[in-house]
């Protein structure tokens, strides 16, 4: 059976608006890989650090795997993503519960 990548990124953005930790880690792995999408180490660092945010391991081990393949010019883009992500839907990041 053939995998239907753009479908899968079509529901993991459903669930990662949510909050959900283990789709923003999978829209950054299909980013990273280009999945269904075009390849964006930009885009892939945004999704994992919102993902590490909500208390993923994998996404957390992986931001520096990839850092070192980005210039400072894409580290600062993701920053400026990562602000227009959160401010366009600040469920994203999932409130801590004490």
């Amino acid at each position: 059976m053939q995998q239907d990548f753009k479908e899968s990124v079509t529901w993991c953005h459903k669930a990662a608006d949510q909050g959900y930790a283990k789709a923003q880690y999978k829209l950054g792995v299909m980013y990273d890989n280009g999945e269904g999408v075009l390849e964006d180490y930009v885009t892939a660092y945004a999704w994992w650090n919102i993902a590490a945010a909500n208390g993923s391991k994998s996404a957390k081990d992986n931001k520096p795997k990839i850092a070192n393949d980005m210039t400072p010019e894409q580290i600062a883009k993701v920053e400026e993503l990562l602000i227009e992500m959160i401010k366009k839907n600040p469920g994203l990041i999932k409130k801590k519960q004490n």
